[in-house]
């Protein structure tokens, strides 16, 4: 697994899992944060950011590789972890936690836990432009509308355009498949079930994530789950807003750890 990493002083490793169509630069900012002093890894998954080269088949950009991958990958973290999603990155997190003994805490933003059957209109908003996100070779229009709709300040937009036309194709291809086939678990009941410490990041101007429907999923968490709004952020608040972002993790890395 391509990553980066920034060693710590302090006990705990971060390890930071991007979303679909973007990659490990999303929480660069985050990465760099004097604020921090545990171990950070931001990973590439497959077909994104630095991780393009041997990966040629849509089964590579599934969510069963990823999970495969990303399982292997953090098996060889001799520390405690807590893992940190952003959308794509988030499904991922909720998928593998029963699969790391040394997981303390687990973070996810832009990313609404999904039920089986997919619960589509009760965790998403409805938005268009958004569909980009499944589609395997949009053009250049639809990628900057997507883009500027996922983001709340249009300036955040470019990192997102960037991103999402170095990634692979197929891994568009990929979500779409595994969504439509309903090749995930519950998440719903993965992540309320879950006894570690929970926590979740809203922008509160995220276009495509039921905000009501978090509210919901941290009440069943019955005490165990946490959730913190972003004002004026979409769909990426690591992105959209460092500072506050690195504020509340460091907060919650003092809960963790």
């Amino acid at each position: 697994m391509k990553h980066h990493i920034i060693k710590g002083k302090d006990r705990g490793t971060i390890v930071f899992i991007h979303g679909n169509s973007s990659s490990a630069d999303v929480f660069n900012n985050t990465m760099l944060s004097n604020s921090i002093t545990q171990t950070r890894i931001a990973v590439d998954l497959p077909g994104h950011g630095n991780n393009l080269n041997n990966y040629t088949h849509t089964n590579d950009f599934s969510i069963a590789s990823y999970c495969n991958k990303l399982i292997a990958f953090i098996a060889q973290i001799d520390d405690d972890i807590l893992l940190v999603g952003n959308s794509l990155g988030g499904h991922l997190a909720i998928e593998i936690v029963n699969d790391l003994p040394r997981l303390k805490g687990l973070i996810i933003f832009g990313t609404p836990p999904l039920k089986k059957p997919i619960n589509f209109e009760e965790a998403f908003l409805p938005v268009p432009a958004l569909q980009t996100f499944v589609t395997e070779n949009p053009t250049e229009i639809e990628i900057e509308e997507a883009a500027n709709v996922a983001v709340f300040k249009k300036e955040n937009a470019f990192k997102v355009i960037e991103d999402f036309k170095k990634s692979n194709p197929k891994v568009r291809k990929a979500i779409g498949i595994d969504l439509s086939e309903g090749n995930f678990s519950d998440q719903f009941q993965l992540f309320t079930n879950f006894k570690v410490p929970k926590f979740i990041i809203a922008g509160q101007q995220d276009p495509s994530v039921n905000l009501e429907y978090l509210k919901a999923v941290k009440e069943e968490c019955k005490g165990t789950c946490e959730l913190t709004i972003v004002t004026e952020c979409g769909h990426y608040p690591s992105l959209e807003k460092p500072e506050e972002f690195a504020d509340i993790l460091k907060d919650i890395i003092l809960k963790v750890f």
